[in-house]
């Protein structure tokens, strides 16, 4: 009994012996925000330095109270009460310099200006740990410098030996208990929240316990756990982080994103996925931007473009009408000739982590990822198919599947494109189709694989393309297959015999990397590459002009053409043209002897 006593009074001399001081102290409606704030445990606590300025030359100073093997020092910098909000709103470090019983351990830590947890390797032996702000980022409203916590040893073995107590204290009777009524409270808190949304003190509950753990285990950290090691004994509740995650709010995130910077492997990775959907579950909810940019943007909304870098494959049927495969928002649309979305094929929007065979990070999409009949994961090209009275229109998207739509929008027939190749991302999704007037048919290609079609899905044919997997694909009015290997373009015929190659690098030039292919309503061929620069051919391989459209180095550019119009996707946004007027005044310029003008002309 002597020796339970004994240690138990030398633990308590312990951590008593512990002690934070501060260059200064920040004293405002909420109180002091002292130095030990930083080593209570607590996210949503912390130090705030009380000098005039943004704290630069600020330190913090950590007495353990004993010699400690510090093998890492983590520091949660910034304001993180309201998470990303009160994080940008003060100030925070961007440089620190890291001593260890007044030798320099860390000198010039860069920090990102980002929520996170900064885990510096430090491999010293001592008693006092001194952090001194070297420089910072201002705040966006306050000048005032924060640092929320600061562990040691946080993600090594001392972890274990750091929550031994505070396990031992759940573990008995009384913490059986207080656990027990816990939970109850976290049942209620959700009931509330869910049966009246506008109820934020529910919500309120349930972030502070996701970010701090129960309030009966915050009261006990400064009695069971040594200064240095409190973060570490702070465990998030994981109920009420379920509770948060199935009532969707995004104004949960504050919570999860606390409790994501306490976790560690997959567990973290998980709350940092999760915080994605909420994000994109709030944009959602939010409705999006009502008045989109003539022509395109970056967005999901209605006439807005996503491509994540991927080409934005487009057609213009005959009225003028511009179609693309939207490829992020997972839907087509069609364009009138004032740059306005008319009309869009897929799903409703939805949030979505599906990419060709993969996943990214959570998003809003403007038509949800689906695989529904009149769905799309990730269209990859389009193909209008002329008809008598009304065009249809043919898509593939990132599962090889074509679907074939009506003038209305609706699915007329549905297949998927049997192949060993997976389209994937990077690469422009390496699925193309064209429509082969001269031959009534339907051609696939994915990967180096050629699939020919009837309308009714019957395949026709179906060989290995012998160059490989082609970066563009165009049906000549001639009935060839024309596509493009690197600064050539190679000639097919319908059942894969090879030509040749019918455009190379005499005409094309060099200096350029993507390249596309389109024929205009008189069944002329047209060649674009990422330099800017179009070329019209008389017929293929006798090139008629070419004229320089952009004076800057296109993205992945995908285009068509309609009465020298030339119409160019790139960047989220479509460009226009008129390249035969270009091509006019360029003649006109050298017959009068004057320079002539490659300016662009962009939306």
């Amino acid at each position: 009994m002597l020796s339970i006593v004994f240690a138990l009074a030398l633990c308590n001399d312990a951590l008593a012996a512990g002690k934070v001081t501060s260059s200064s102290v920040k004293e405002d409606s909420a109180g002091k925000h002292t130095a030990d704030l930083a080593t209570d445990g607590l996210l949503s606590t912390g130090w705030a330095e009380g000098d005039i300025g943004p704290g630069t030359g600020a330190w913090l100073e950590i007495d353990l109270g004993s010699s400690t093997k510090i093998d890492e020092l983590s520091i949660w910098s910034g304001n993180l009460g309201k998470g990303v909000d009160s994080f940008k709103e003060y100030s925070r470090p961007r440089t620190l310099k890291i001593s260890v019983d007044g030798k320099v351990v860390k000198d010039d830590v860069r920090v990102q200006d980002e929520v996170q947890r900064l885990d510096l390797p430090v491999d010293a032996t001592g008693k006092v740990v001194r952090i001194d702000v070297v420089d910072v980022y201002d705040g966006g409203v306050f000048p005032d410098l924060y640092i929320s916590e600061v562990a040691v040893n946080f993600t090594e073995g001392e972890r274990a030996k750091a929550v031994e107590k505070v396990d031992a204290f759940r573990a008995g009777k009384e913490g059986a208990k207080l656990a027990a009524d816990f939970e109850t409270q976290v049942l209620d808190a959700y009931q509330k929240h869910k049966d009246n949304p506008d109820d934020m003190d529910s919500l309120g509950f349930l972030i502070a316990a996701a970010a701090n753990g129960p309030d009966y285990l915050q009261k006990r950290i400064t009695t069971l756990v040594p200064i240095g090691y409190r973060a570490q004994a702070i465990v998030p509740d994981q109920k009420s982080i379920d509770a948060i995650r199935k009532l969707k709010d995004p104004n949960g995130i504050p919570g999860i994103q606390m409790a994501a910077l306490r976790a560690l492997g997959r567990q973290q990775k998980d709350m940092l996925e999760l915080i994605e959907i909420f994000n994109a579950y709030g944009e959602l909810r939010g409705g999006g931007r009502r008045n989109i940019k003539a022509w395109g943007e970056t967005g999901w909304e209605v006439g807005a473009i996503r491509g994540f870098g991927e080409p934005i494959a487009t057609e213009i049927d005959r009225y003028g009408d511009l179609y693309i495969a939207d490829t992020g928002n997972n839907r087509v649309q069609r364009f009138n000739t004032e740059g306005v979305s008319t009309k869009q094929w897929g799903v409703p929007a939805d949030v979505a982590n599906l990419w060709f065979t993969g996943k990214r990070t959570w998003y809003v999409g403007g038509s949800g990822a689906s695989s529904e009949a009149g769905g799309f994961v990730n269209p990859v090209d389009i193909e209008i198919i002329p008809g008598k009275d009304n065009d249809t229109y043919a898509v593939i998207d990132a599962k090889a599947r074509v679907q074939i739509f009506d003038a209305e929008g609706a699915v007329k027939i549905g297949w998927t494109v049997r192949c060993d190749h997976e389209l994937e991302p990077k690469v422009g999704g390496e699925g193309y189709l064209t429509w082969n007037a001269a031959k009534k048919n339907l051609v696939a290609i994915v990967g180096d694989t050629a699939v020919t079609y009837t309308l009714d899905s019957e395949e026709v044919s179906r060989w290995t393309v012998q160059d490989g997997t082609p970066n563009a694909l165009q049906a000549g009015s001639d009935g060839r297959l024309y596509m493009t290997f690197g600064n050539k373009v190679v000639a097919y015929n319908a059942d894969g015999f090879r030509y040749g190659v019918v455009v190379d690098n005499k005409i094309l030039g060099e200096g350029f990397e993507d390249v596309d292919l389109t024929v205009d309503e008189a069944g002329r061929l047209w060649v674009l590459t990422d330099t800017g620069y179009v070329f019209n051919f008389k017929k293929p391989g006798k090139l008629d002009w070419k004229v320089q459209i952009t004076d800057f180095p296109l993205e992945r550019p995908r285009f068509a053409v309609s009465q020298g119009m030339v119409f160019v996707t790139d960047r989220d946004k479509i460009l226009h043209v008129d390249a035969l007027q270009r091509h006019v005044d360029e003649v006109d310029a050298k017959k009068n002897g004057k320079p002539s003008s490659d300016e662009a002309e962009a939306p």
